[in-house]
Protein backbone atom coordinates (compact mmCIF):
# COMPACT_ATOMS: atom_id res chain seq x y z
CA UNK A 1 0.00 0.00 0.00
CA UNK A 2 2.84 2.39 0.81
CA UNK A 3 4.34 1.75 -2.64
CA UNK A 4 1.01 2.35 -4.39
CA UNK A 5 0.42 5.47 -2.34
CA UNK A 6 3.83 6.86 -3.36
CA UNK A 7 3.16 6.09 -7.03
CA UNK A 8 -0.19 7.84 -6.79
CA UNK A 9 1.40 10.90 -5.14
CA UNK A 10 4.06 11.09 -7.90
CA UNK A 11 1.34 10.74 -10.52
CA UNK A 12 -0.65 13.56 -8.91
CA UNK A 13 2.43 15.78 -8.84
CA UNK A 14 2.99 15.13 -12.54
CA UNK A 15 -0.63 15.99 -13.27
CA UNK A 16 -0.25 19.26 -11.32
CA UNK A 17 2.89 20.14 -13.33
CA UNK A 18 1.13 19.42 -16.60
CA UNK A 19 -1.87 21.50 -15.55
CA UNK A 20 0.36 24.42 -14.64
CA UNK A 21 2.19 24.21 -17.98
CA UNK A 22 -1.13 23.99 -19.81
CA UNK A 23 -2.45 26.99 -17.86
CA UNK A 24 0.62 29.08 -18.79
CA UNK A 25 0.25 28.04 -22.41
CA UNK A 26 -3.43 29.01 -22.37
CA UNK A 27 -2.61 32.39 -20.80
CA UNK A 28 -0.01 33.03 -23.50
CA UNK A 29 -2.52 32.08 -26.21
CA UNK A 30 -5.14 34.39 -24.68
CA UNK A 31 -2.67 37.29 -24.52
CA UNK A 32 -1.59 36.64 -28.11
CA UNK A 33 -5.21 36.52 -29.22
CA UNK A 34 -5.93 39.83 -27.44
CA UNK A 35 -2.90 41.47 -29.09
CA UNK A 36 -3.96 40.23 -32.50
CA UNK A 37 -7.50 41.44 -31.86
CA UNK A 38 -6.28 44.92 -30.90
CA UNK A 39 -3.90 45.07 -33.87
CA UNK A 40 -6.63 43.93 -36.24
CA UNK A 41 -8.91 46.68 -34.92
CA UNK A 42 -6.26 49.39 -35.28
CA UNK A 43 -7.54 52.62 -36.87
CA UNK A 44 -5.79 54.12 -39.90
CA UNK A 45 -6.60 57.81 -40.31
CA UNK A 46 -5.33 60.32 -42.88
CA UNK A 47 -6.58 63.38 -44.82
CA UNK A 48 -8.11 63.38 -48.30
CA UNK A 49 -9.72 66.06 -50.45
CA UNK A 50 -13.37 65.80 -51.39
CA UNK A 51 -12.84 64.99 -55.07
CA UNK A 52 -9.93 62.60 -54.71
CA UNK A 53 -8.35 59.95 -52.51
CA UNK A 54 -5.13 61.98 -52.63
CA UNK A 55 -4.64 65.08 -50.52
CA UNK A 56 -4.17 68.12 -52.74
CA UNK A 57 -2.38 70.83 -50.78
CA UNK A 58 -3.51 73.54 -53.21
CA UNK A 59 -7.12 72.65 -52.45
CA UNK A 60 -6.78 71.76 -48.79
CA UNK A 61 -4.74 74.78 -47.61
CA UNK A 62 -5.50 77.92 -49.58
CA UNK A 63 -5.28 81.71 -49.34
CA UNK A 64 -8.96 81.98 -50.28
CA UNK A 65 -10.26 84.66 -52.62
CA UNK A 66 -9.64 88.43 -52.62
CA UNK A 67 -12.37 90.88 -51.73
CA UNK A 68 -14.57 92.41 -54.43
CA UNK A 69 -17.44 94.85 -54.81
CA UNK A 70 -19.85 92.05 -54.00
CA UNK A 71 -18.59 91.44 -50.50
CA UNK A 72 -15.63 90.56 -48.31
CA UNK A 73 -13.01 88.15 -49.49
CA UNK A 74 -12.61 84.56 -48.33
CA UNK A 75 -9.90 84.39 -45.65
CA UNK A 76 -7.12 81.79 -45.75
CA UNK A 77 -8.61 78.47 -44.78
CA UNK A 78 -8.08 74.74 -44.36
CA UNK A 79 -10.61 72.29 -45.76
CA UNK A 80 -10.36 68.55 -46.22
CA UNK A 81 -11.80 65.22 -45.10
CA UNK A 82 -10.23 62.91 -42.55
CA UNK A 83 -10.99 59.25 -43.22
CA UNK A 84 -10.53 56.12 -41.14
CA UNK A 85 -9.62 53.14 -43.33
CA UNK A 86 -8.84 50.87 -40.39
CA UNK A 87 -11.07 48.26 -38.78
CA UNK A 88 -11.31 49.95 -35.39
CA UNK A 89 -12.66 53.32 -34.21
CA UNK A 90 -10.25 56.22 -33.72
CA UNK A 91 -10.51 58.62 -30.79
CA UNK A 92 -9.32 62.20 -30.24
CA UNK A 93 -8.66 62.81 -33.93
CA UNK A 94 -6.70 66.04 -34.54
CA UNK A 95 -4.06 67.40 -36.88
CA UNK A 96 -1.42 70.08 -37.29
CA UNK A 97 0.82 71.28 -40.10
CA UNK A 98 4.61 71.06 -40.26
CA UNK A 99 7.03 72.91 -42.53
CA UNK A 100 9.65 71.28 -44.76
CA UNK A 101 12.00 70.98 -41.78
CA UNK A 102 9.28 69.09 -39.87
CA UNK A 103 8.63 71.89 -37.38
CA UNK A 104 5.09 72.71 -36.30
CA UNK A 105 3.69 75.88 -37.82
CA UNK A 106 0.10 75.54 -36.52
CA UNK A 107 -1.55 74.58 -33.31
CA UNK A 108 -3.54 71.35 -33.04
CA UNK A 109 -6.92 71.45 -34.78
CA UNK A 110 -9.48 69.13 -33.21
CA UNK A 111 -11.41 67.15 -35.82
CA UNK A 112 -13.57 64.71 -33.86
CA UNK A 113 -13.59 62.76 -30.61
CA UNK A 114 -14.62 59.48 -32.29
CA UNK A 115 -14.24 58.42 -35.92
CA UNK A 116 -15.71 54.97 -36.68
CA UNK A 117 -14.20 52.64 -39.31
CA UNK A 118 -14.88 53.45 -42.97
CA UNK A 119 -16.22 56.90 -42.12
CA UNK A 120 -15.06 60.40 -42.99
CA UNK A 121 -15.26 63.67 -41.13
CA UNK A 122 -15.11 67.05 -42.83
CA UNK A 123 -12.90 69.76 -41.37
CA UNK A 124 -13.18 73.41 -42.34
CA UNK A 125 -11.43 76.23 -40.49
CA UNK A 126 -10.13 79.71 -41.15
CA UNK A 127 -6.43 80.16 -40.52
CA UNK A 128 -6.70 82.89 -37.90
CA UNK A 129 -4.41 85.92 -38.12
CA UNK A 130 -2.46 85.34 -34.95
CA UNK A 131 -1.63 88.68 -33.39
CA UNK A 132 -0.02 87.70 -30.11
CA UNK A 133 2.71 90.32 -29.98
CA UNK A 134 5.47 91.09 -27.54
CA UNK A 135 6.23 94.54 -26.09
CA UNK A 136 8.17 95.44 -29.24
CA UNK A 137 5.30 94.53 -31.54
CA UNK A 138 6.90 91.29 -32.78
CA UNK A 139 4.91 88.12 -33.32
CA UNK A 140 6.02 85.67 -30.66
CA UNK A 141 3.48 82.88 -31.06
CA UNK A 142 2.22 81.32 -34.28
CA UNK A 143 2.59 82.34 -37.91
CA UNK A 144 0.77 84.67 -40.24
CA UNK A 145 -1.80 82.89 -42.47
CA UNK A 146 0.18 83.51 -45.66
CA UNK A 147 3.21 81.84 -44.09
CA UNK A 148 1.13 78.85 -43.04
CA UNK A 149 -0.15 78.46 -46.60
CA UNK A 150 3.29 78.86 -48.18
CA UNK A 151 5.23 76.78 -45.65
CA UNK A 152 2.72 73.91 -45.26
CA UNK A 153 4.62 70.78 -46.24
CA UNK A 154 3.38 67.97 -43.98
CA UNK A 155 -0.12 67.31 -42.66
CA UNK A 156 0.18 65.33 -39.46
CA UNK A 157 -2.92 63.51 -38.16
CA UNK A 158 -2.79 62.24 -34.60
CA UNK A 159 -5.31 59.83 -33.08
CA UNK A 160 -5.72 56.96 -30.67
CA UNK A 161 -7.23 53.47 -30.65
CA UNK A 162 -10.42 53.04 -28.67
CA UNK A 163 -9.50 49.45 -27.79
CA UNK A 164 -5.74 49.35 -27.20
CA UNK A 165 -5.45 52.99 -26.02
CA UNK A 166 -2.32 53.27 -28.18
CA UNK A 167 -1.63 56.52 -30.04
CA UNK A 168 -0.64 56.89 -33.68
CA UNK A 169 0.07 59.56 -36.26
CA UNK A 170 0.01 59.62 -40.04
CA UNK A 171 2.14 61.83 -42.28
CA UNK A 172 1.25 63.11 -45.75
CA UNK A 173 3.97 65.10 -47.52
CA UNK A 174 3.55 67.81 -50.12
CA UNK A 175 6.67 66.57 -51.85
CA UNK A 176 9.58 64.27 -51.14
CA UNK A 177 10.65 64.23 -47.51
CA UNK A 178 14.35 65.03 -47.95
CA UNK A 179 14.89 68.58 -49.31
CA UNK A 180 18.67 68.02 -49.33
CA UNK A 181 18.23 65.86 -52.45
CA UNK A 182 17.72 69.09 -54.41
CA UNK A 183 20.34 71.10 -52.56
CA UNK A 184 22.78 71.24 -55.46
CA UNK A 185 20.17 72.82 -57.75
CA UNK A 186 20.39 69.95 -60.24
CA UNK A 187 17.70 67.73 -58.83
CA UNK A 188 14.80 70.09 -58.25
CA UNK A 189 12.49 67.49 -59.78
CA UNK A 190 13.02 65.43 -56.65
CA UNK A 191 11.00 67.99 -54.71
CA UNK A 192 8.05 67.63 -57.05
CA UNK A 193 5.02 66.10 -55.45
CA UNK A 194 4.57 62.42 -56.37
CA UNK A 195 1.47 61.59 -58.38
CA UNK A 196 0.24 59.60 -55.40
CA UNK A 197 1.78 60.96 -52.19
CA UNK A 198 2.33 58.08 -49.79
CA UNK A 199 0.89 58.05 -46.29
CA UNK A 200 3.25 57.07 -43.50
CA UNK A 201 1.73 55.51 -40.40
CA UNK A 202 3.73 55.64 -37.18
CA UNK A 203 3.27 54.64 -33.56
CA UNK A 204 2.96 57.38 -30.93
CA UNK A 205 2.35 61.08 -31.34
CA UNK A 206 4.33 63.40 -33.59
CA UNK A 207 7.52 64.36 -31.69
CA UNK A 208 8.02 67.64 -33.58
CA UNK A 209 8.04 70.92 -31.69
CA UNK A 210 6.78 74.39 -32.67
CA UNK A 211 9.12 76.91 -34.26
CA UNK A 212 7.93 79.64 -31.91
CA UNK A 213 8.31 79.97 -28.16
CA UNK A 214 5.49 78.69 -26.02
CA UNK A 215 4.92 81.12 -23.12
CA UNK A 216 4.69 78.80 -20.08
CA UNK A 217 3.44 81.59 -17.83
CA UNK A 218 0.27 81.97 -19.91
CA UNK A 219 -2.29 79.53 -18.50
CA UNK A 220 -4.42 79.90 -21.62
CA UNK A 221 -1.77 78.14 -23.67
CA UNK A 222 -0.71 75.19 -21.60
CA UNK A 223 1.49 72.33 -22.73
CA UNK A 224 -1.58 70.34 -23.73
CA UNK A 225 -2.37 73.00 -26.34
CA UNK A 226 0.43 71.63 -28.49
CA UNK A 227 0.69 68.10 -27.11
CA UNK A 228 3.94 68.91 -25.38
CA UNK A 229 4.78 66.75 -22.38
CA UNK A 230 5.78 69.85 -20.44
CA UNK A 231 6.21 73.57 -21.19
CA UNK A 232 9.69 74.51 -22.47
CA UNK A 233 11.80 76.28 -19.91
CA UNK A 234 12.04 80.06 -20.11
CA UNK A 235 9.46 80.11 -22.85
CA UNK A 236 11.85 78.64 -25.43
CA UNK A 237 10.96 75.96 -27.94
CA UNK A 238 12.98 72.74 -27.98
Amino acid sequence: MAYQTKRLANYNQEIVKQNRALSKKNDALIQQSERQHKERLRPLCFPITQDSNVIDFNKAITMGAPSSNHGPGIPPHIEFLVCNKGLGPAINMRFHINDIHNRRITKDFMVTHVLPPNEENKFVSHIPPLNMLDENGGLFFGMEPSQVVNDAYFIICEYGSMFSKETFHSIVAKGYRDPSLAGDGKNQWRLNRPLTPPVEFRLGLDPSKPIWPLPPEDANYSAEFLNLSSPPENGQST
